[in-house]
């Protein structure tokens, strides 16, 4: 039998109870079961026995699984449930609102982040399963691990490459490993989103709606290109276990959202467009910021007129320097940094808009 290894995304309705059944299927370059973690301690009362001589039990008094680092290669969808990849980003922001354009039929989901993530409005106490699923030899197992949070998102695009999407997760518990789950389907090519198809821009920007629920985005202004762009955000979320009867974390803390963004580019002051260098000297000058918001557009249309799409609104980038990168063998480079803040406009430090012909996350 082919060997195989793919992850089956599931959302699960109340924390815990396991989704094998409606998944969607998520490519990723690379693959690992991450270690389940048991809260565990020594027996140490006295019984008789001799407690300098060793201990002669260990109890498992619960578990929880955490380190797993997915590396997805990203699509506008994802396959079987083109919605899944979707709910994906939900739960690490907390909040989408889907809808679909009336003139052009594609449909549109914005990310932003809440405060109140788990509440009823919200997330709840629903979770993901992550079915990772592999084969023993010539049989396939699902391992599915549930519970799953969502606790920090990376986006990177390189030249030359597709954009990768990183997702950092932790979770309850591997549940019951059981028989593998049908042949997985996956989202079609012309759905990838790429370096080619990539726009990146700061300046002014069109978004239509009521912040923070916008519908679209569009811009005008100044164009940027660098060699590399990479954007982190992260919840500051912490797994608690709690005297609650039960064996597994039953309460997700939140800290603040902070995000990065780090562009690799050339040390340059052209005569128009963006400039690295007078970055750098705004740094040293005072404290300011820019604004980006980045297009990836795949060329393939989800409704009548309009395009699978990902835009990333990243309203206030605070600049935090950069030093020029010099050498005798090639051209200067430098590598500028931005923290994000929050924007009273937007009502977000990082917005998500992804455009697909998913009716629901």
């Amino acid at each position: 039998m082919e060997s195989k290894a793919f992850l089956a995304l599931g959302e699960e309705d109340t924390r815990g109870s396991k989704q094998s059944t409606t998944v969607g299927h998520i490519p990723l370059n690379n693959f690992q079961l991450p270690k389940p973690d048991f809260v565990a301690r020594k027996r140490g009362e006295f019984r008789g026995e001799s407690a300098l001589l060793g201990h002669t039990a260990e109890i498992r008094m619960g578990q929880i699984w955490d380190g797993l680092s997915l590396e997805i290669p990203a699509f506008s969808e994802a396959g079987t449930l083109p919605g899944m990849l979707g709910t994906l980003l939900r739960h690490f922001f907390g909040k989408a609102v889907s809808g679909q354009n009336g003139t052009t039929g594609q449909f549109y989901h914005i990310f932003y982040p809440v405060e109140d993530m788990f509440g009823p409005s919200f997330l709840g106490d629903t979770a993901l399963t992550l079915n990772m699923n592999i084969m023993e030899g010539n049989t396939l197992r699902n391992y599915p691990y549930v519970g799953g949070r969502v606790k920090k998102l990376t986006f990177k695009q390189e030249t030359g490459q597709p954009l990768l999407i990183t997702a950092e997760c932790m979770g309850q518990k591997l549940d019951a490993i059981t028989a593998g789950l049908s042949d997985p389907t996956y989202p079609a090519e012309n759905l990838r989103l790429d370096y080619n198809d990539l726009d990146i821009r700061t300046g002014a920007v069109t978004r239509t709606g009521t912040a923070p629920t916008y519908t679209n985005f569009s811009s005008a202004g100044t164009i940027i290109k660098p060699e590399s762009i990479t954007i982190e955000l992260e919840r500051g979320m912490e797994d608690k276990m709690r005297l609650d009867g039960t064996d597994t974390p039953s309460r997700t803390q939140i800290g603040v959202l902070t995000g990065k963004v780090t562009m690799v580019l050339d040390w340059e002051d052209p005569a128009s467009g963006f400039s690295s260098v007078d970055e750098f000297a705004a740094w040293l000058t005072a404290g300011s910021s820019i604004n980006i918001i980045l297009f990836w557009n795949t060329g393939t249309q989800a409704g009548s007129g309009d395009n699978h799409m990902l835009v990333i609104d990243l309203p206030v980038c605070n600049r935090l320097g950069g030093v020029p990168e010099l050498s005798i063998e090639k051209d200067p480079m430098i590598t500028l940094e931005y923290d994000l803040h929050y924007s009273p406009t937007t009502k977000y430090a990082a917005g998500v808009l992804l455009k697909n012909t998913a009716s629901a996350l």
